[in-house]
């Protein structure tokens, strides 16, 4: 008998940037996932609310990116959180905060 233990089914964890130097409410965020297991999809979370989802092809281990361009936002503090997800499971990235003041 053969025994396979799955040790990393689920989507490796992805990294968020964004582009908002000048402050200003017009940004981009971004999300990279270097190396891993793929995603099927991407979710961004906005202060806990969900405002973006899209389908990614998976071709592990090989990179993988999306982008959600953000508009209009008012002067504030805004946390931004992305899921990977799978067939095996979702994996939450590190938060990153964003500011607008202008």
């Amino acid at each position: 008998m053969l025994t396979v233990n799955v040790t990393d089914a689920a989507p490796a964890k992805a990294i968020l940037s964004h582009d908002n130097w000048d402050k200003d409410g017009n940004f981009t965020i971004s999300m990279n996932m270097w190396w891993g297991t793929n995603g099927e999809s991407y979710r961004l979370y906005e202060n806990g609310t969900l405002i973006d989802m899209q389908t990614l092809t998976a071709r592990t281990p090989q990179a993988q990116s999306a982008a959600t361009l953000i508009s209009n936002k008012p002067v504030g503090t805004y946390t931004y959180r992305a899921e990977l997800v799978n067939y095996a499971g979702v994996t939450s990235s590190a938060s990153i905060t964003v500011s607008v003041t202008k």
